[in-house]
């Protein structure tokens, strides 16, 4: 169906943007924060809207386009900016507008303090708008527009407080490793275009692919997948995004920049069945990522990085989804995950700023009897959601990815063609390495809560603890509420008709080869999966009881000195890339600089043609010295030489 007002919900963002980082400096702060707020909450209104509109129309109508205008025709090539919302980019556009204005709200209240607050603002707003354009986006090109879009906003976002160096050099990290993505995304692009000759997503549903050509172009595009969304080997600059402000962190690693990966893959769904081994190689990426991304987490004492790695693990868990098959579970994780990710980020920014910026949980404890109870409880429910303790959201849509990733038989293979050998493990490895994670996850969720909030507190005399406003308790309120409620749109039983995948039933493609066969039988996974919950919690509560506090970590670290130690250190992943990758690529540019700048470009052509006209000059300038009588004796010796040539030889 076709609409002219679809535009209005990037826009309205766009608009707040420009109005806060052209005027906010000189309008009242009150105003700064309605504009922010507003533009937020009214395209989070139209997207509702919108939504419900769409959730009334049935089988490809149901649907909302709009052609905003004619970006840029080159010969074959067309681009334009058109937008699109179903029920997949619909839900999307409510996830990012509703939990980014609850963002907004929260920072209203942490960065009210900070000269630079209306900056912030606008970058906020900025962020927004290119996500949803990202979101919206009916072709490639424009996708790729609010791809780069959200890429700018998180580098201006992590390095924010730009005049420390560490925060700066954040921000800087992380917009270089996802250029290094960005790269493989756009040849992607390039590729679909030189042998199809179309970039929308409808042209490109219907367009004839070769085996070789869907293979590599899917490759490339979850090669930018894999920078966006902080995927081995390209995470790395993710844990270092806790450099900038806790609301950027909640919105960067919940609701927006690191999702749009998975979202891309799953928009693009009908390419990726045309590819599978890419699938299989997502799913196997996904699931090494979520195990790292857990591992590490168990080590860590600041209490963003320990949310951070788990970003980077849950999101392992929803390439998993996408990479068997399973688009439907994959993108419901997603959802969730933004819920309750955005609550414990959003808790954690309540407990820096109770504690006037301390992040070490060495130093916090007992947090929930020295007055942040509001803090507490809602980051324990969002505890419960993301170890998956029945019955709360994460149980069903992290634990419906395991079932499918078991059950798979369409994805069992590595292969170039359809005929390659069958790998018949496949499914059952990642079924256990993501049980395996999920127990990790329990454990190192549930230190985190019981080294935060419970026992005695164990910093300084002089701070003492306080709840935070009610502009950032309020959001966090709505995010546990979110994240229990969410279980009712994941719930897998397929008899019921207000599931997700019933919902989102013929958005995605449809993978090749046999149906799925039910290895185990459905009651008994989720009971494997309850079991792995409360086991991380027991593991933890034998470690970190609020009696032991840190001693577990004392008792970790004499079991095995040299895993603690590695992991503490993040497996000293960045010393690995900072030794194998850049120190040689700075010394090759160095190398570069010196022979084909200075010697060869300089040296040469530039420096070397002016310095021998200058040699030729000084030389010649000696006969020029305005001696008459040496001029005269010159002269006459070249007569001299001219008559004996010409007289005397001649």
């Amino acid at each position: 169906m076709e609409v002219s007002w679809l535009h209005l919900i990037p826009l309205l963002p766009l608009v707040g943007a420009a109005i806060n980082g052209l005027a906010g400096r000189w309008i009242p702060k009150a105003w700064v924060y309605a504009v922010a707020l507003l533009v937020v909450l009214l395209s989070f209104l139209m997207g509702v809207f919108a939504w419900v509109h769409v959730a009334r129309l049935e089988g490809e109508a149901a649907q909302l386009r709009e052609l905003v205008y004619t970006w840029f025709s080159v010969g074959s090539l067309r681009v334009d900016l058109g937008l699109t919302l179903d029920r997949l980019s619909g839900t999307l556009v409510l996830v990012v507008t509703g939990v980014g204005f609850l963002i907004h709200l929260y920072s209203v209240g942490y960065m009210d303090e900070d000269p630079a607050y209306w900056r912030y603002f606008s970058y906020l707003n900025l962020f927004v708008a290119s996500m949803l354009l990202l979101v919206l986006a009916d072709n490639l090109v424009a996708m790729f527009v609010g791809w780069e879009g959200v890429g700018l906003c998180s580098y201006l976002l992590i390095g924010f407080w730009y005049d420390d160096d560490a925060k700066a050099y954040a921000g800087r990290k992380a917009f270089i490793v996802n250029r290094i993505g960005d790269f493989g995304f756009l040849i992607g692009i390039f590729v679909l275009y030189f042998y199809t000759g179309q970039v929308s997503f409808q042209a490109l549903k219907v367009a004839p692919l070769a085996l070789g050509v869907a293979s590599t172009a899917a490759a490339l595009l979850f090669v930018g997948a894999i920078g966006k969304s902080a995927q081995l080997p390209l995470y790395v600059w993710l844990p270092d995004a806790m450099a900038g402000p806790t609301p950027v962190s909640a919105l960067i690693h919940a609701a927006t920049m690191v999702t749009a990966g998975v979202y891309m893959v799953a928009r693009l769904s009908f390419l990726y069945v045309q590819a599978p081994g890419v699938l299989a190689a997502v799913a196997v990426i996904g699931i090494l990522t979520a195990f790292l991304g857990a591992i590490i987490g168990t080590s860590q004492m600041d209490i963003k990085r320990v949310l951070a790695y788990s970003t980077v693990s849950q999101l392992g868990y929803m390439f998993v989804g996408v990479g068997v098959g399973a688009f439907a579970a994959g993108t419901a994780h997603l959802i969730t995950h933004a819920f309750f990710k955005a609550c414990l980020f959003l808790g954690s920014g309540a407990v820096i700023h109770g504690l006037h910026g301390e992040q070490d949980l060495a130093r916090m404890g007992g947090l929930r009897r020295a007055g942040l109870k509001h803090t507490a409880a809602t980051f324990f429910v969002a505890t419960v959601a993301i170890t998956g303790v029945f019955p709360i959201s994460g149980f069903f849509s992290k634990d419906e990815i395991l079932a499918r990733a078991l059950n798979t038989r369409s994805f069992d293979f590595l292969t170039i063609g359809w005929n390659g050998p069958r790998i018949v493990w496949l499914g059952t490895a990642i079924y256990l390495l993501g049980t395996l994670t999920a127990l990790i996850t329990s454990f190192y969720m549930w230190r985190c809560y019981l080294l935060t909030f419970e026992g005695e507190y164990r910093g300084p005399p002089e701070v003492h603890p306080h709840e935070s406003p009610w502009v950032m308790t309020l959001p966090l309120w709505v995010l546990a509420a979110l994240s229990v409620v969410g279980a009712v749109i994941v719930l897998p039983a397929h008899d019921l008709p207000i599931t997700w995948e019933h919902f989102t039933e013929g958005l995605f493609a449809r993978t090749r080869g046999a149906l799925p066969a039910e290895r185990l039988p459905e009651f008994l996974a989720f009971a494997i999966a309850l079991v792995v919950a409360w086991a991380g919690l027991a593991a933890a509560w034998s470690l970190y009881a609020p009696s032991r506090a840190l001693a577990g970590d004392e008792r970790l670290a004499r079991a095995m000195p040299r895993l603690r130690k590695a992991l503490v250190n993040n497996l000293y992943v960045d010393e690995i890339y900072d030794r194998i990758i850049v120190k040689p690529l700075w010394a090759t540019a160095r190398g570069l600089w010196r022979v084909i700048d200075v010697m060869l470009i300089d040296g040469l052509l530039v420096n070397g043609p002016a310095q021998l006209v200058a040699a030729v000059g000084s030389a010649a300038r000696r006969f020029q010295n305005g001696d008459v009588q040496r001029y005269a004796a010159v002269t006459a010796l070249g007569v001299a030489i001219l008559v004996y040539v010409f007289l005397v030889r001649g």
